[in-house]
């Protein structure tokens, strides 16, 4: 294949600095599928890295940053974890979605796309469809949400900071002055407010390991942010910013010290998922059990079907033995329902995990049958042409 000379050479204009990243498309060239890196090059893509990203999040807030930046995944995914600033558009939900996320925004401004990693088509492709709606400013952050988290914080949604308040396995720290959490806070939470952040650094836990959630006073508040990138700074690693903030939670009902709620862990339990068929629930609602899947996989019984819902090239370079191939991505829920085994309970997996959680919702939406024993494998899948599969397999979101 010809190297990706058109791509070589990425400028970062954001501000006044300029940046040469040959290293980004190098890493991209090297570690994406020879597909996806042809398909970047064929619809002339360009690529940048996270210290590019990291630059347009500006100081974390929406009205602040220097670029529109743009979650390509499933929402759930979303949900659980995103870079700061990032509207969602699945691509999808691509004609559903679109003039409300990106509809307001003058075509000449810059957009940054994103998904689940160098394998992940779904930043790519979306950047295509936009450009055919007439953007002209598009760039691709192939390292995606996997190489965020590992360098910085993410930001989440609320049903997942409500996940983690419900089961009590975070850290919520207030960032606002004294007198706005006196006047109502999430309960449970520490006070530190981002002024006094290295006052209190010695506050927070010795394990670095410790989910801590920071918010502050909603979308366009910045203190939240700054905590979070001190945090990330002094060596943890587990930090997620909750942008709703305070304004959200309370406006939704949940409890706060200003309310006197009951915490919700006491009054309503999480539910759990009830095995129906062969196939072990995992966490999530909606997915298999992927360490117990692992475990059996050479032993499948015939009512089991595997589902690879990648493209065909993907597949027929590598898949898990036994499998069946149906591009999910392409297809409309009724369509995808209709090639789907009614006799069998199904297992949905692709090299992610994030084609098959949108492959149960296409199921779903498709009303078929047989819904309470598919389920999705959420995994990280690398196979080779003799169909020897590695499988890690991701940590539930919570939800």
């Amino acid at each position: 294949m010809k190297p990706f000379r058109n791509l070589v050479v990425s400028a970062i204009l954001l501000g006044s600095t300029t940046i040469i990243c040959a290293d980004v498309i190098q890493e991209f060239n090297s570690k994406s599928p020879k597909t996806i890196v042809e398909f970047a090059q064929k619809n002339k893509l360009e690529i940048v890295g996270y210290d590019y990203v990291k630059k347009a999040t500006a100081n974390g807030t929406r009205n602040n940053a220097l670029a529109v930046i743009v979650d390509a995944r499933p929402q759930k995914l979303y949900d659980a974890g995103h870079i700061p600033t990032s509207l969602s558009l699945p691509d999808t939900q691509f004609e559903k979605m679109y003039q409300d996320v990106l509809g307001c925004f003058d075509k000449s401004k810059e957009i940054i796309l994103y998904c689940g990693g160098f394998k992940c088509e779904k930043s790519h492709e979306l950047a295509v469809m936009l450009k055919n709606k007439g953007h002209k400013n598009i760039k691709v952050y192939a390292a995606g949400m996997p190489d965020w988290s590992v360098k910085s914080y993410d930001e989440i949604s609320q049903s997942t900071a409500k996940a983690f308040f419900e089961t009590k396995n975070a850290l919520f720290i207030d960032t606002r002055p004294f007198a706005k959490y006196a006047g109502g806070t999430i309960i449970g939470s520490l006070n530190i407010p981002d002024t006094q952040i290295d006052k209190y650094m010695g506050w927070f836990p010795n394990d670095k390991e410790t989910m801590i959630i920071p918010y502050c006073g909603g979308y366009e508040c910045e203190k939240s942010h700054e905590v979070g990138d001190k945090l990330i700074a002094n060596g943890y690693k587990n930090v997620k910013v909750y942008a709703g903030g305070y304004p959200e939670w309370s406006k939704s009902g949940l409890p706060t010290t200003a309310s006197g709620s009951v915490a919700v862990s006491e009054s309503k339990p999480k539910p759990v998922q009830k095995q129906v068929g062969f196939l072990k629930p995992g966490v999530d609602v909606g997915s298999v059990d992927g360490e117990w899947l692992k475990s059996i996989l050479s032993n499948l019984p015939s009512n089991v079907a595997l589902i690879d819902v990648r493209d065909k090239a993907s597949y027929e370079n590598g898949h898990i033995k036994g499998a069946i191939n149906i591009y999910a991505a392409k297809m409309k829920p009724e369509e995808f329902g209709k090639l789907l085994p009614k006799d069998k309970e199904i297992v949905f997996y692709c090299a992610t995990g994030t084609r098959a959680i949108e492959a149960r919702e296409f199921a779903k939406e498709a009303n078929i049958p047989n819904i309470e024993t598919a389920l999705y494998l959420d995994a990280n899948i690398t196979c080779d042409k003799n169909n020897e599969c590695k499988i890690d397999v991701n940590e539930p979101l919570g939800f």
